[in-house]
């Protein structure tokens, strides 16, 4: 499903993701200069998708004015430095933006461009906006189109499952803290990376911190119960819907929200164990 916004189109890649998501959205947004968001995939024949869907554009008298990424994450950077390079002449070279944070995370992509929080744009013919929403990633972003109010979302919500943190570049606080912050930005839909766009925008962040939250409830009451444990055992006792061969990536997840119990003073680690505070 596209956006059905005018000057928005998605095309979507497969890209070596996590499950539930098979595919990535690669978002091409203006008319006349195309800015291209999250060119995802490293693999060939994705990339000939892509190709082609700009071919046709450009054949319609249409170029590619900048590269756009949302974060540093492999699936939804795979295919940047392809693109740039297939579509790039001594008289168009293509630029990759991402916010700044993400300079450290991306050792084999030049950043050409940084878009700053509150920084607008013109994207062919839209003005589009950038909001910092760290969380799921230190340099995280978001985008208003500011006449349609669709906001490209990234991997801060998803139309096919929930959103993974992880704590080596993840923080659960600033996350819940983001998606705040996107209740402020009145959006009509929202347009993940993963799966369909979102209507109603609002309910859909409050589902989601709703949900964080309950899983934070669920996490504590499960240590409570415990006694002192591991954030694998606490996996096998919250995620019990799950098959026990995928509570080792669910225990990721608990580390995360662990991490944010110790940090609200409410949960203490003991080398790989953990303990009520």
């Amino acid at each position: 499903m596209n956006s059905n916004i005018p000057g928005i189109r998605r095309v979507a890649l497969r890209p070596p993701t996590l499950p539930p998501a098979p595919h990535t959205n690669t978002w091409i947004v203006g008319d006349g200069p195309l800015t291209v968001f999250d060119p995802a995939s490293p693999w060939e024949d994705q990339q000939h998708l892509l190709a082609n869907e700009i071919e046709a554009r450009m054949a319609n008298g249409e170029r590619i004015e900048r590269i756009v990424l949302t974060h540093h994450h492999h699936d939804h950077v795979g295919g940047a430095v392809a693109l740039r390079d297939q579509f790039s002449t001594p008289c168009n070279p293509i630029p990759i933006v991402a916010h700044a944070a993400n300079v450290d995370w991306l050792p084999g992509i030049h950043l050409d461009q940084t878009w700053a929080h509150g920084q607008t744009l013109q994207c062919g013919g839209r003005s589009i906006t950038a909001y910092h929403t760290p969380g799921h990633a230190p340099g995280h972003l978001v985008f208003l189109d500011e006449d349609s109010r669709a906001v490209i979302a990234g991997d801060m919500v998803a139309g096919v499952g929930t959103i993974a943190i992880a704590p080596h570049d993840g923080n659960l606080g600033q996350y819940l803290q983001s998606l705040e912050d996107m209740r402020g930005l009145d959006a009509s839909v929202l347009l993940p990376a993963h799966g369909d766009a979102l209507p109603h925008a609002e309910a859909v962040l409050s589902f989601y911190i709703a949900h964080r939250h309950s899983r934070i409830d669920q996490v504590r009451d499960a240590l409570n119960k415990l006694g002192t444990s591991t954030a694998l055992e606490i996996a096998a006792a919250v995620y019990t819907e799950l098959d026990p061969r995928l509570h080792p990536l669910a225990a990721v997840q608990v580390t995360t929200t662990l991490i944010w119990l110790r940090e609200q003073g409410r949960a203490t680690p003991l080398g790989e164990h953990w303990r009520i505070t």
